[in-house]
């Protein structure tokens, strides 16, 4: 089962005091090249020279970053809190309008293969990202990014422990993107860590985000022949500021449009439109949670596509998952491609929003397969189905910052 461990976090000690906002930096794998050089302009010290690094002074990327780990923590720039504990993050965030505060637990997890009871996946990974974590993680010895769990707590029981965690004067925060707040508190209290440890207990913890990493930190116990514990936040699943964003699909014309009803007509409701009308269409599909449905924008054939389906259609159910994302990877493509005779793997690019998903389908004479959010409460019935769906199937906002809360590997 999932087994929660206090830790010795490794944090920023500014010369300014508790505000690292010039040091954190979002999760590496969301970092384009140029918001790269703009952290690395913020200070000498920004943890994307550790999570992004360069290679310099004779040394590969990963060498080079070991070396400056090393120095930081000579320096005192980084340093190990003296006694371990638990740690509450609270974010402060504004999306759409509306304002949400999201609290979660930091702490280690033993980090044991998928299973209900233990932690369990959501998502696919690929082998490229897992090497170069593994790289880093075998150079530097240490994290600087969690991963991110949610478990059920019905009961509320953590989420009070958590309020009553943040009541107090945090030790470290740090702002975001877009206006976002992150505070962290220590929790040092043996009493209110056994509460917390005991209330986890049994429960199954979902990944939401980093799935790489945490494979990657079992891969790096393994070679070593022991279990270890990888770096963790975890929320509440009724925490009310867990927010998921869609994430849209851009690929390759799967079938000439023209041809698209009659390749789906034998499993899918297909209606055509004038694809200017795309954005009513998507709203609609927003608002209407009653059927399952997917909207194809085809910007080049002037043509957009609502697909639906019944529940109980034969070809969904060869999905791992009644999920939209994973009817569109499993059923919807492969029966388009079936027609094609194509058997290259699909690229795709990700987009959070339609708008910019159906800019870069004009751009690049592509289409756009438009998704709404999972809900959380379908996010943990994937996990406890045991199945698995594609990968970037969803997108929590906002990311937790790299570097705010760092921990070395066992």
């Amino acid at each position: 089962m999932a087994k929660i461990h206090t830790l010795a976090a490794v944090l920023f000690h500014p010369e300014t005091g508790g505000d690292v906002t010039q040091l954190v930096a979002p999760p590496y794998d969301v970092i384009p090249v140029e918001e790269r050089r703009e952290l690395l302009e913020r200070s000498p010290h920004n943890i994307v020279r550790l999570i992004l690094p360069e290679a310099g002074e004779g040394l590969d990327r990963y060498r080079q970053a070991a070396r400056l780990y090393r120095h930081w923590r000579d320096q005192g720039i980084l340093q190990a809190d003296r006694h371990k504990g638990l740690y509450a993050w609270e974010q402060d965030f504004t999306i759409n309008g509306q304002a949400f505060t999201r609290r979660a637990l930091v702490a280690k997890v033993t980090c044991g293969p998928y299973q209900p009871g233990g932690v369990m996946r959501h998502e696919l990974t690929h082998a490229g990202p897992k090497a170069d974590r593994l790289a880093l993680f075998e150079a530097t010895g240490a994290q600087f990014s969690q991963m991110f769990g949610i478990f059920p707590d019905d009961a509320g029981d953590i989420r009070e422990l958590l309020a009553a965690a943040t009541r107090g004067e945090p030790c470290r925060t740090a702002g975001g993107d877009a206006g976002q707040v992150s505070r962290l508190y220590r929790i040092s209290e043996p009493a209110v860590i056994n509460q917390l440890k005991e209330c986890l207990a049994g429960l199954t913890i979902t990944m939401a985000d980093g799935h790489h990493r945490y494979e990657t930190t079992r891969t790096y116990y393994q070679r070593r022949g022991y279990s270890g514990a990888a770096l963790m936040t975890l929320v509440p699943g009724g925490d009310p500021g867990l927010v998921v964003l869609p994430t849209h699909r851009v690929t390759t014309p799967p079938v000439e449009a023209v041809r698209l009803q009659e390749s789906l007509a034998d499993h899918f409701d297909v209606a055509a439109h004038d694809w200017s009308r795309w954005k009513q269409l998507y709203t609609q599909l927003q608002t209407n949670n009653s059927a399952p449905s997917i909207l194809a924008v085809a910007p080049a054939e002037g043509l957009c596509f609502q697909i639906g389906w019944a529940k109980n259609n034969p070809v969904v159910k060869m999905a791992a998952s009644r999920e939209e994302v994973a009817v569109l990877h499993e059923a919807l493509l492969p029966l388009l491609e079936a027609t094609t005779q194509r058997d290259e793997p699909r690229e795709y690019s990700y987009h959070h929003e339609a708008e910019a998903a159906v800019r870069e389908a004009v751009k690049q004479g592509q289409w756009a397969f438009l998704l709404r959010p999972m809900s959380v409460r379908s996010l943990l019935n994937v996990a406890e189905q045991q199945a698995v769906l594609p990968p970037k199937s969803t997108y929590f906002y906002p990311k937790f910052l790299s570097g705010f809360v760092n921990a070395d590997l066992d």
